[in-house]
């Protein structure tokens, strides 16, 4: 018997996209990062939804993970439709717990919490500074992230802000799937809008678009464009 669900005449079959926004939110983010991160992730959610407009095939759903002492929900656990995705802002407080983020992200990767048939999940990662937990520690938490099948073929970018000697290049380069694209180093408010809005529009359609020889978003082949170039400047955070 068939399990397939029927899909009414004229509609087309959906496969789910999870989207998750990892977001520095420590004391370190006050002032303009704070402000532009802010601004730079809502003006991408039109952004997103005109990107994959042309995929009607997908459905992105989002969420955020928020970290600074702890790692919380921003919003979620419970994924949104990214046309119904609302950012609520963040404001800064204590310090880098990126290991914690990762394992809230990695407990949401598991092959029982994700479709599937769904297309490999996107996230972002942004943050200004060093975690401040024990190198041994964000090592065991990309471990735990990469060892998951979904964790291993998401889609991860990473983006530092502020002056490169703020963060730790290195560590967030192990959370990065393509390292062709590296680490994308926001130095000042304009880098910081233009590398969020193009990150999760070209992960959103680079993985919309994978190549599966069997339809499972296991086996899916995804691709990322080169990020935007920019002339050299001053760092004005």
């Amino acid at each position: 018997m068939s399990t397939s669900i029927p899909v009414p005449e004229g509609e087309i079959a959906k496969r789910p996209l999870q989207f998750f926004w990892i977001v520095d939110h420590s004391g370190s983010m006050a002032g303009k990062k704070m402000a532009m991160l802010n601004q730079a992730i809502r003006e991408a959610i039109p952004q997103i939804c005109k990107a994959v407009a042309e995929h009607p095939q997908v459905q992105i759903m989002m969420r955020a993970i928020k970290f600074s002492d702890i790692a919380a929900w921003h919003i979620g656990p419970s994924a949104v439709p990214v046309e119904k995705f609302i950012w609520s802002d963040l404001g800064p407080t204590g310090s880098t717990s990126t290991a914690k983020a990762l394992r809230l992200l990695a407990s949401e990767l598991t092959l029982g919490k994700m479709p599937r048939r769904a297309f490999p999940p996107v996230c972002i990662l942004i943050s200004d500074g060093y975690c401040t937990e024990k190198a041994e520690v964000y090592d065991s938490a990309i471990a735990e992230l990469l060892n998951l099948p979904w964790g291993a073929r998401a889609v991860k970018m990473a983006i530092g802000v502020g002056d490169q000697a703020d963060y730790d290049e290195n560590e967030l380069l192990k959370f990065v799937s393509h390292k062709e694209v590296g680490v994308l180093k926001a130095d000042n408010p304009e880098k910081l809008i233009a590398f969020i809005v193009w990150s999760s529009v070209a992960a959103s359609v680079g993985a919309s678009s994978g190549k599966s020889a069997q339809g499972e978003g296991l086996n899916d082949i995804v691709t990322i464009p080169p990020p935007p170039v920019f002339k050299s400047g001053p760092t004005v955070f």
